[in-house]
């Protein structure tokens, strides 16, 4: 399962000075996903094979056995049909890791020094850990939704209302009963609401906190959420608790939790481009961005997740740009070619205690695939 500690594990994983293969391949559900998948994977790996003819003996023969290991055994991808898959291989380093990927993701191999994580890393990024509470008038069912995928929680009841022979002289007994059933359920919605401030707040339990049930349920359950919890509220969805299905609520959350941060990436890329076009600190292209890196000036990266442009970067001073050939322009040293320049960008960022932030949704980024908001102004010399 992809999460944090298996992104961070790949990342210190020892090559040994062996290039690592990394295959990021979508699997579509159907009966045909295999068979076109099976064509793909091939035109990715002849794309690697040629590119291991650049090096050296021991190096080529590792790349080339993990060609012909991922061309022989398609059918490892077969339990995970319906979504994306990432393989990481070195044959001389003993690698061999996959990994079943929350949504679909776009087909991609690349050979280099390490593991390519930042799809990964996007998707970690783009699944925050949710709580999806289903509320009815006497349950509540709380449930995990994290990377595409819904889990059981707990549950929690109210207490039974006692149903009276109705009949008497004024009514009195029925309505004592329906305002008992009302007290019932308000407690009930009140005890709900506590029970997510506490995974909230004690135990850390989720990022966002989505709410279904009827119209009328899911209001008085906002309306008993606290301050803190209320503001991490991603939105709600009506769903019969009496006849809901794991499948439903699954369904539901994910429309939800798509359309949440669609709209705040499109937030943040405005608010980026607004910066950036009214000169308070922000800056756009690969180039630029590039030389505030080199400045230890990024606070935060903006990148257009699907993008990928080769480069190179100086070992001797760090710097990282798209050019490929020639010396440094800054220390003279030879540059050594990388195969995504914006990965390299997230490391230098990261490094200097910066945040990048992954856009997934296509809109104005996608143009100059990366922007940044730098920590102070500097002087950009993308030379």
């Amino acid at each position: 399962m992809l999460n944090q500690a298996s992104i961070d594990g790949l990342r210190i994983a020892p090559t040994s000075g062996f290039p690592v293969l990394s295959v990021y391949l979508n699997l579509p559900p159907g009966p045909e996903s295999l068979r076109t998948a099976q064509s793909r994977m091939k035109e990715l790996l002849a794309t690697v094979a040629a590119d291991a003819e650049t090096l050296d003996r021991e190096q080529r023969r590792s790349v080339l056995a993990d060609v012909a290991a991922l061309s022989s055994d398609l059918g490892r991808l077969g339990s995970d049909l319906g979504r994306g898959v990432a393989i990481f291989r070195s044959s001389g380093a003993g690698l061999d890791e996959q990994l079943a990927l929350p949504g679909p993701v776009r087909d991609r191999a690349l050979l280099a020094d390490g593991p390519y994580l930042r799809p990964l890393e996007a998707m970690i990024e783009h699944y925050p850990r949710y709580c999806v509470a289903v509320v009815g008038r006497r349950l509540g069912s709380i449930f995990r939704f994290s990377m595409g995928e819904l889990e059981t929680w707990e549950e929690m009841r109210a207490e039974e209302i006692r149903k009276a022979n109705y009949g008497g002289f004024t009514g009195y007994d029925e309505q004592h009963v329906r305002a008992r059933a009302e007290e019932v359920a308000a407690k009930h919605f009140r005890a709900v609401a506590r029970r997510l401030a506490a995974l909230m707040r004690d135990e850390d339990a989720f990022d966002l906190l989505v709410v279904g049930g009827s119209e009328a349920h899911v209001a008085a359950t906002i309306e008993a959420l606290p301050a803190d919890v209320l503001a991490r509220l991603a939105g709600s969805f009506t769903i019969d608790p009496g006849t809901m299905t794991p499948a439903t609520v699954l369904d539901h959350a994910r429309r939800v939790a798509a359309d949440r941060e669609a709209a705040e990436e499109r937030s943040l890329v405005a608010e980026l481009f607004d910066a950036a076009g009214s000169g308070s600190n922000a800056v756009l292209g690969l180039e630029e961005v590039c030389a505030a890196a080199g400045n230890r000036a990024i606070g935060e990266l903006f990148v257009q997740a699907d993008a990928v442009t080769p480069g190179s970067v100086c070992d001797t001073c760090g710097r990282i740009s798209c050019d490929r050939d020639g010396p440094c322009p800054v220390c003279g040293a030879p540059v050594r070619p990388v195969p995504d320049v914006v990965d390299r960008l997230g490391d230098a960022v990261r490094a200097a205690g910066g945040r990048v932030r992954h856009i997934l949704t296509r809109g104005p980024l996608a143009a100059p695939q990366v922007g940044a908001r730098l920590r102070f102004s500097v002087e950009l010399d993308a030379t």
